[in-house]
Formats: structure tokens, C-alpha cells, sequence
């Protein structure tokens, strides 16, 4: 990573001479939604809400978990996302991480690009040549160079989507993806459009551009995880943040008249009005949700995991609530599915799958490796690391 410590160090001896670029609503939060017309979401099950009384479910193969994440750190010249992704195997130690040891060391190039630059100042071609270098992101998908005025927050989820593709592509490659093993990807397997703020200049351009770009991404991540799926891998994405998440109320199954709110917020609401049996999860659905991307539509399962074994009435924090979700051309059945969660969760002795939440912790540890030594060796402080939030 010597490199960017070099480029970060040139750029700065340029401020004195050059002038800042405007960036007015680079920074603005995009708001994204997962949510589809009611006619796309359909209940494929009479008994739509249940005890979840699956049991555990010892995979034959091995289980590997998929996450990614980013750290930025910003100057007045340089805005600079750092990434790293990983499948990982909580039982047996194997995986992929990228960037690999080796590649932080210089003793090989990056498998993927996974730092993100975007300059502040004035880049002439040239340079811009000189700073498309390995493992790093100058160009959004399409091929869009980066400038001050693109969205940062969007931009960091394009370096986590695309790092995520890159390390699928590997995994899908490799003597990992066999027959009976597991996949479970830490989030949705299809990413949500994105609702652009409007009072930016030339908006619809801007709108255009992001769209084109997340779903250029996710038919990438559809055809490899698909080739994962054909190699006898089960695939699939456990969603934890489902305050953005539609789907439920458009078609209001249990009749509740609540108008367009969060799964979240349906799902507790739900839960605190039948009142099910103290101390036993819940499982909502399943239901089928069509998408854009041919042929790919997909089968969710909600569920509801109790805190504690006597819950507090009326207290909307007695359950945790998360969404497992599949192709709806995964050959597994529903006993399957939820008892490959059950086990690496309620069986383990945890509400989440263990395997995402290690893998989660493994990511940052990278992520966070990675800053302190480009802060160390650039002198900058810890106010440049200003904390992004995550929206993708």
C-alpha cells in the first residue's frame, strides 16, 4: 500500500496551487428502498405465519459466509474509500480475503480493485491514467470517470458491490464452490434501486447514471451466483436491516391497514397483536418477489427470533427480526433453508448465522488495518476517517 501513501502525499504538495472542485450534494444520503408493485410480490404459502419448529441442520459440506466493507479517509484533495470482502469458513479456516497479505505486501497485484479514488482537485488525463492502478477504482462501472460532484455515499456502495462480484467470480472458480456446500451472503442477493435527491443540478442525468450503474451490477451478480447455484452450492442472502424494507405492507397479507411502512415495523407490529407462544421464533411467509432481471425472481422467509424467554408487553425490542431469501431456481426446500440458518444461529447460541457475524468482524479488522497504516505513514489524523454510513 506504499503506493497511496506516495499519491496521497503528491496531491497534498498541489493544494497550495490548485483550486478545490465544487462538490455541492456529493455528500447528500441517498435514500434506497427495497420495495416493488404489489402485483410482484405474491404469498405462495396458506400457512403464512407459524412456529419455526425446523431443526437444526448440519451442513454436509462446508458453510462459508460473504461480506464486505469499506473506511474512508478524506481530505480536502482526495477522497479515498478503502474496501475489503471475504468468504469465509468459520469451521475450517478457508476462504477468500481480498486484498490478500500478499497483495498489501506488493508480492502480487490485487485479484480485485478494492480501494476507491476520487479526487478534489484539478486531474488532467494523464494523471488520471497514472492513478488508474491496480486494485483501484477511477471509474464507476459503466466506465464513468469519478469526480468531486459524484456521490461519495454511492460510490462507496459501488466499491463494495463490485469488490463483492470480483471475490463471487473468484469463489465460483476455485475447489471451494462444490456440491452440498453453503453460501450465505450478508445482505440482499439483489441490491434495491436508488431515489437520487432531487435539487441537484441536471438530477435526471445524475438518476440515470446511478440506476444504469447498480443494475449493471446486479445482473453481474445474478450470472455468478447463478454459476455458484449450478455448481450445487446453496445460495443464500440473510437481510438484518429491514427498516428500508417494503415488501410486506404492499400486499398487507394479515389485513392490518398500517399504509406503506417498514417490514420491520409490520413484522412487530404483527407479532405484538397475535401474540405467539412466549419464547418460540416465528417464521413469516414465505412469499415470492419478482425482479427486473429476467428469470430471477426470488423466495423470502421473515424471522422473528425472541431476546428473551418472557417477553415485556408491548415491547417492540422482545424480537429480532432478519428476512432469508433465494432464487426461486434453488433446488433446496424451505426444512433446508431455515434449518441451515437455525443451525449456525439458535442452535449456536446466537440470534444471527455466526458465520456472517465473524466474517462481518473479519472484514473490518481488514478495513481498519489498512487505514491506520495509511495514516501513519501519510501523517494524517484520525478526523480525515469520518464514518460513511452504509446504504447499500
Amino acid at each position: 500500500m506504499s503506493y497511496l501513501s506516495g499519491l496521497i502525499n503528491d496531491l497534498r504538495k498541489r493544494v497550495s496551487v490548485t483550486s478545490r472542485l465544487e462538490d455541492s450534494g456529493s455528500r447528500d444520503l441517498p435514500v434506497v428502498f427495497e420495495e416493488t408493485p404489489s402485483r410482484h410480490v405474491e404469498i405462495t404459502s396458506r400457512e403464512f405465519i407459524k412456529t419455526l419448529n425446523v431443526k437444526p441442520l448440519r451442513p454436509q459440506g462446508e458453510l462459508y459466509a460473504l461480506d464486505s466493507s469499506s473506511r474512508v479517509v478524506e481530505t480536502p484533495y482526495l477522497f479515498l474509500g478503502i474496501g475489503a470482502g471475504s468468504i469465509f469458513s468459520r469451521f475450517t479456516g478457508r476462504g477468500i480475503d481480498v486484498p490478500s497479505p500478499s497483495s498489501l505486501l506488493g508480492l502480487e497485484k490485487p485479484l480485485c480493485r478494492h480501494v476507491l479514488l476520487i479526487p478534489g482537485i484539478e486531474v488532467s488525463e494523464q494523471e488520471w491514467l497514472l492513478l488508474d492502478m491496480p486494485g483501484v477504482m477511477t471509474k464507476n462501472p459503466l466506465g464513468k470517470p469519478y469526480t468531486s460532484s459524484y456521490n461519495k455515499q454511492l460510490a462507496l456502495g459501488e466499491l463494495r458491490l463490485s469488490l463483492e462480484n470480483c471475490i463471487l467470480s473468484i469463489f465460483n472458480s476455485s475447489n471451494l464452490a462444490v456440491s452440498n456446500n453453503i453460501l450465505l451472503v450478508d445482505g440482499p442477493l439483489i441490491y434495491p434501486k436508488i431515489r437520487v435527491f432531487e435539487h441537484i443540478e441536471e438530477a435526471q442525468v445524475v438518476k440515470t447514471i446511478y440506476s444504469e450503474s447498480i443494475e449493471y451490477l446486479n445482473k453481474e451478480r445474478v450470472e455468478v451466483l447463478r454459476e455458484i447455484m449450478n455448481r450445487g452450492v446453496l445460495v443464500a442472502g440473510v437481510v438484518k436491516r429491514l427498516m428500508r424494507s417494503y415488501y410486506l405492507s404492499s400486499i398487507d397479507p394479515f389485513g392490518m391497514a398500517m399504509g406503506l411502512v417498514s417490514d420491520e415495523t409490520y413484522l412487530y407490529t404483527l407479532i405484538n397483536t397475535r401474540n405467539p407462544e412466549p419464547g418460540k421464533p416465528v417464521v413469516v411467509g414465505p412469499i415470492r418477489v419478482k425482479h427486473e432481471i429476467p428469470n430471477a425472481p426470488r423466495i423470502m422467509w421473515y424471522l422473528a427470533i425472541p431476546r428473551r424467554l418472557h417477553p415485556v408487553p408491548g415491547r417492540m425490542g422482545n424480537y429480532l427480526v432478519f428476512r432469508v431469501e433465494v432464487f426461486e431456481s434453488s433446488e433446496w426446500s424451505e426444512n433446508d433453508i431455515l434449518g441451515y440458518i437455525v443451525y449456525d444461529s439458535l442452535y449456536m447460541g446466537g440470534l444471527l448465522p455466526l458465520s456472517i457475524l465473524i466474517t462481518d468482524k473479519r472484514v473490518k479488522k481488514i478495513t481498519s488495518s489498512i487505514t491506520s497504516y495509511l495514516l501513519y505513514t501519510t501523517g494524517l489524523s484520525e478526523e480525515s476517517t469520518s464514518q460513511y454510513i452504509s446504504v447499500l
